[in-house]
């Protein structure tokens, strides 16, 4: 099961009504619902056959209703996470895909930000100590689950993003990729980085997506560590309404480090020979 919300915060942000971002549900069947092993039941979400769907049973269901009843009462203060973007929300846009990871009673284990199309850290923190507050009813057959739920976020518009070189993102990070070790892993998964270039070259605005659960410390750490750094060769610097945004994986940022770390590990072995 996967539910889309859309929330058109950039819009109220503009003309400046202090009110919650309307909400309201992405129209059309998701055509790209998948997953139905951990999904449960829900009309319409989730694709597979009779022999997949017949799988279910065997980790637990969650009704679509159910799950709609208990997300609604939380939805405004999800929807408000956007406003920890800050300035930001002048060109942060896209849609964040969560994943609820349910008890067999129906509290909430985990919440991890699997796939992530805004790139805003604090916004992600916030959505998942909401997400980490809800109460679900326990699943038939009381066994634990997990399904997907995505909200789209909209700038104000006063500035324009155009993509950049992920790879050339992460060369640019070199520089503090040693400092950038020493927060620790940010997940025991792999981790990608999305992040936007300010005009001027400041990184304005960082987040990070995984399929596993992120470590605050080290992703705090990380993210503080990149806003500082300053790219005065980036190629939209001196314009004042572009933003450049880039994804790359954790790894490459780190590549530097891993690289310098092999050479003295070989060195030191070949020392003692």
């Amino acid at each position: 099961m996967r539910r889309n919300i859309i929330l058109l915060t950039g819009l109220f942000v503009a003309l400046g009504c202090a009110s919650s971002p309307e909400v309201r549900k992405s129209p059309g069947k998701d055509r790209h619902a998948k997953r139905a092993r951990t999904s449960g039941w829900a009309a319409g979400d989730v694709s597979g056959d009779d022999k997949s769907m017949g799988m279910e049973m065997s980790i637990g269901v969650l009704d679509e209703r159910a799950v709609d009843r208990a997300m609604k009462p939380h939805v405004p203060a999800m929807s408000a996470c956007f406003s920890k973007a800050g300035d930001a929300r002048k060109y942060l846009s896209g849609q964040i895909v969560m994943r609820f990871v349910i008890t067999a009673n129906g509290q909430v284990a985990d919440v991890q930000v699997i796939k992530n199309g805004l790139g805003s850290y604090p916004v992600e923190t916030c959505l998942v100590a909401e997400g980490k507050l809800i109460a679900f009813p326990a699943p038939e057959g009381r066994r634990g689950t997990d399904f997907e739920y995505s909200m789209t976020f909209q700038s104000t518009g006063e500035r324009s993003v155009i993509p950049w070189s992920g790879e050339e993102m992460a060369r640019h990070l070199y520089g503090i990729s040693t400092d950038l070790a020493s927060c620790g892993a940010i997940g025991a998964a792999d981790v990608d980085v999305i992040a936007y270039v300010e005009p001027g070259g400041t990184i304005g605005s960082v987040g990070f997506a995984s399929e596993g659960s992120l470590d605050p410390s080290a992703a705090d750490c990380a993210a503080a560590l990149m806003r500082k750094v300053r790219i005065s060769d980036a190629p939209t610097a001196a314009r004042s309404s572009i933003v450049l945004r880039a994804t790359f994986p954790m790894t490459l940022a780190l590549e530097r480090t891993v690289g310098v770390s092999s050479h003295k590990v070989a060195a030191k072995h070949s020392k003692h020979r």
